[in-house]
């Protein structure tokens, strides 16, 4: 299967503006050969969350965009599946959940029916003070092969990771916010994480361009494997980045369902990282979104 990544540059809160560029990258994708196409953490607004200091404007940013899954955010992404008629990992959105309000990343069927849901597990120190909760546990979504989703910070946690690896994942696929320094980094600790897991991760980056026209911060679109390192990465804003799953799938056994006490030893090993980090760092066991 053809993988897409997308690596766009959008402009700040101009939701009809990004939408308009995102479907163009599909159709480019789709004529390409693409089956799977990976979209941008909170499109189709951009997340700067990570760029500015005003956090009294950030809070009010979130709460307005937050909204139930489905919505107007999730009916518009499946009709870009539909009419692209692929399937799309599109997120994290903001999910009003109750009093609750996630970062979730969906997986949509060229039907548009969602087949996958995850909840960002690993809460930066910014998304708690806007008021963001965490997920509980890591999921793994089959298509052709079986593929792990990370959103964003669960990058920098390697438990995740780990829960994974031993629940059978092929490949990692995630997003990345945007950034205002330090972004190269984000290249390290992927290529940290394939030589753990002897795994490859394909992280879709983005570009964020406020209204004067400017670009305040980003975040590179890249894949990596056990091989090569950095395998492909995006050169230019508003490309795609291809690759055929079988150049980076790494068959591994579910050693979960192997063995029956391996998977209460790694929840208990993640429950004593909590401890230390906080709420912050919950990780529970792994499942398959079919």
């Amino acid at each position: 299967m053809l993988i897409s990544l997308t690596h766009l540059k959008l402009k700040e809160m101009a939701r009809k503006h990004n939408v308009e560029k995102a479907k163009k990258l599909i159709k480019t994708a789709k004529d390409r050969g693409a089956k799977l196409v990976v979209l941008p953490s909170l499109f189709p607004v951009g997340n700067g969350f990570e760029i500015y200091n005003n956090e009294k404007k950030m809070r009010s940013v979130v709460k307005n965009l937050a909204e139930k899954i489905p919505g107007n955010t999730t009916e518009i992404a499946i009709k870009l599946a539909m009419e692209g008629e692929v399937h799309l990992i599109v997120g994290p959105l903001l999910e009003q959940a109750g009093p609750k309000i996630f970062l979730t990343t969906l997986v949509i069927s060229p039907d548009g029916e969602i087949i996958g849901k995850y909840r960002k597990i690993t809460s930066s120190e910014k998304d708690v003070r806007l008021g963001i909760s965490n997920g509980k546990e890591p999921i793994h979504v089959v298509l052709d092969r079986k593929y792990g989703l990370i959103a964003e910070d669960d990058l920098m946690s390697p438990e995740i990771s780990r829960l994974l690896y031993f629940g059978g994942s092929q490949a990692v696929i995630g997003t990345m916010k945007a950034l205002n320094k330090r972004q190269e980094a984000i290249k390290h600790i992927a290529v940290a994480r394939t030589i753990e897991n002897e795994m490859s991760y394909l992280v879709n980056g983005e570009v964020i361009e406020n209204e004067e026209g400017e670009i305040v911060g980003y975040s590179p679109t890249f894949i990596t494997t056990p091989d090569s390192m950095v395998y492909k990465e995006a050169e230019e804003e508003d490309t795609i980045v291809l690759v055929e799953s079988s150049m980076i799938a790494s068959p591994h056994d579910n050693l979960m369902a192997k063995a029956n006490g391996l998977e209460s030893i790694i929840t208990g090993l993640c429950k004593s990282v909590k401890k230390v980090r906080g709420s912050n760092g919950q990780v529970v066991r792994g499942h398959d979104a079919t």
